[in-house]
C-alpha cells in the first residue's frame, strides 16, 4: 500500500491539518504492513505488484560496462535458474498435469517464476509461459532484478516477498557511487537479500527451503558473517574464518574511470551445484578403539564430522532432494579383503540408513551402499508417503542433516576374523548428491554426479 499526496501552494489546509493527515496516513500504512503481510498465503509470492513489460534490462546490457562480473554471472546457477532442466521438467511434466483442472493453475505454476525467473513473473502477469512457446528460455535471476530490489515485505524475508524497484538507478553494496546510475543500499549487503528466495514455506505450511533460517541461528549470523561473505567471496568460502574478496574495478569503459576497490563481490554464486564449493566443506576425523586390536576382538571405529565452516546445514537448499552419505570400510592391508561397516538406525525411524526404507532401492540407485549413514530430510504428502515434490509436502517427518557449526560423532563396530593379522585400514568417505538418481530418472534427464566432500583414514594394528 502506497499513499500519495500532492500539496499545492494555494492549499487552504493549515500546517496542523497537513501534519495530522500525514501522521494518520503513515500510521495506517504501517499497521497494514504489520498485520496484512504475515497472513499472505504460504507459498504465494509477496511481490504482487505487476510491472510493465520492458521495465527490466537484459543482463547482456550490463556486460557493456561490467564484462568481468557478467562473465562470472553467466556461469552461475542464478543465470540458469529457469533453464535448469530439473526445474523445467518438474514444473512442466509433473506440476502442470497435477493442477490442470484447478482454476488457480496459472498462479500455482506461475508462482515458481517468482524466484526462478522473477522479471518474467513481474512483467508477464505471473503466468508460466507455455513450453512450446519458450524459444529462448525466459531469463533466470538477472542482474537488473537483484540490483533493483530494495527490501522485503513483512516481518521476515521469504517466499519471494521482495520489493522491486526497476528503473535507471541500480542499487549495490559499495558506499561510493562510481557512475551515474549507482546508489548504495545496505540491503544488498545483507543475507535478507538472499533469503527472499532461499527461505520458503509451501501452501501446506511446510518449510521447504530453510537455508536462511539455518544461517540465522548459526555462529556466523551472531558474528556478522553474511551469505555474501561466503558465496560472493573470491574462494566461495571463508578463509581462516574470514571472507577474502577479489580486488579491482567493478566496471570498465572508454568514458568511465571507476576506482580500484579492495572489495569486489564475485558473481559466481557457488552453491549446491558447484563441486569446488562442496569439496572440503565438512571435515572428517577417524579414531579406533582399542588402538591395537586382537584377532576375534570387537573393535569400534569412531567418525567425527565437523560442519563448523558452513553457515547452514549440510546439505541445504531443496531439503526434499539433497542428501549426503557416510561410507565406512575396513580393509585388510595384507590380503585386500574389505568389509563395509553398517550404520545403526535411529531408534524411532529408519530414514538415516540406506536400504532400510521401501523407497530406497528405486530412489537411491546403486552408488549408495545399503547400510551407509544418510544425512537428509524427509517430507511426506497428505497420505504419509515420501514425496520429492515440495508443493505436495504435508509434513516434515525426519531431518538429521548436519546443523551449522555442528560436530557430530558416529560409532561403528566390527568383530575381527580369527585369522586377522598385520594391520587394517579404516577408510571413511562423505559424499553428496544434489538429487537422488531415482528422482531424475522419473523426469527423463541425466543423473547428477556425486561429489566427494571429505575422506579420512586410519591404520589399526593387529597384535600377534
Amino acid at each position: 500500500m502506497v499513499a500519495r499526496y500532492r500539496f499545492y501552494r494555494n492549499s487552504a489546509w493549515s500546517i496542523r491539518e497537513i501534519a495530522s493527515n500525514l501522521l494518520r496516513a503513515t500510521f495506517i500504512t504501517f499497521m497494514a504492513a504489520v498485520f496484512l503481510a504475515p497472513v499472505a498465503k504460504a507459498g504465494q509470492a509477496g511481490a504482487v505488484n505487476l510491472i510493465k513489460t520492458g521495465a527490466y534490462e537484459s543482463s547482456k546490457v550490463c556486460s557493456n560496462c561490467h564484462a568481468h562480473l557478467y562473465n562470472q554471472f553467466e556461469q552461475s546457477m542464478h543465470a540458469r535458474a529457469f533453464a535448469n532442466p530439473v526445474f523445467q521438467n518438474q514444473v512442466y511434466n509433473v506440476l502442470l498435469p497435477q493442477v490442470a483442472g484447478d482454476p488457480d493453475t496459472a498462479h500455482k505454476a506461475g508462482s515458481c517464476l517468482a524466484c526462478h525467473s522473477p522479471t518474467t513473473f513481474l512483467t508477464q502477469e505471473q503466468r508460466l509461459p507455455a513450453r512450446d512457446s519458450l524459444g529462448e528460455s525466459p531469463p533466470g535471476v538477472t542482474c537488473d532484478f537483484c540490483h533493483t530490489t530494495i527490501g522485503h515485505m513483512g516481518l521476515a524475508p521469504g517466499n519471494a516477498n521482495y520489493i522491486p524497484s526497476p528503473g535507471p538507478i541500480k542499487y549495490g553494496p559499495l558506499k561510493f557511487a562510481s557512475d551515474w546510475h549507482r546508489e548504495y543500499s545496505p540491503f544488498q549487503r545483507k543475507s535478507e537479500a538472499c533469503a527472499v528466495c532461499h527461505e520458503a514455506t509451501n501452501g501446506q505450511g511446510v518449510q521447504i527451503h530453510t537455508t536462511y533460517s539455518e544461517w540465522k541461528t548459526s555462529y556466523w549470523s551472531r558474528n556478522g558473517i553474511e551469505c555474501q561473505d561466503c558465496h560472493m567471496s573470491a574462494a566461495g568460502r571463508l578463509i581462516a574464518g574470514s571472507p577474502v574478496f577479489e580486488t579491482g574495478t567493478v566496471a570498465a569503459g572508454t568514458l568511465i574511470s571507476p576506482p580500484v576497490r579492495e572489495q569486489v563481490f564475485s558473481h559466481r554464486f557457488p552453491g549446491a551445484n558447484v563441486k569446488s564449493q562442496l569439496e572440503g566443506a565438512v571435515k572428517l576425523r577417524v579414531q579406533s578403539f582399542p588402538g591395537k586390536a586382537k584377532p576375534s576382538q570387537t573393535i569400534f571405529v569412531g567418525v567425527e564430522l565437523d560442519n563448523s565452516e558452513a553457515g547452514h546445514s549440510m546439505p541445504t537448499g531443496a531439503i526434499e532432494l539433497r542428501l549426503a552419505w557416510l561410507d565406512v570400510r575396513l580393509r585388510m592391508r595384507s590380503s585386500g579383503q574389505e568389509w563395509q561397516l553398517k550404520a545403526k538406525p535411529n531408534a524411532r525411524t529408519r530414514w538415516d540408513v540406506a536400504g532400510l526404507n521401501p523407497t530406497d532401492a528405486a530412489l537411491l540407485g546403486t552408488e549408495i551402499a545399503d547400510g551407509s549413514r544418510l544425512y537428509r530430510a524427509i517430507v511426506v504428502d497428505s497420505e504419509g508417503q515420501q514425496t520429492l515434490n515440495n508443493w505436495e509436502a504435508a509434513d516434515k517427518v525426519f531431518d538429521n542433516r548436519l546443523k551449522a557449526g555442528e560436530v557430530r560423532r558416529e560409532m561403528f563396530r566390527f568383530t575381527l576374523p580369527a585369522d586377522a593379522s598385520g594391520s587394517l585400514e579404516a577408510e571413511v568417505a562423505l559424499r553428496y548428491l544434489r538429487y537422488p538418481p531415482g528422482f531424475v530418472t522419473r523426469l527423463g534427464i541425466a543423473p547428477a554426479d556425486s561429489v566427494l566432500m571429505a575422506k579420512a583414514s586410519r591404520i589399526i594394528e593387529i597384535a600377534d
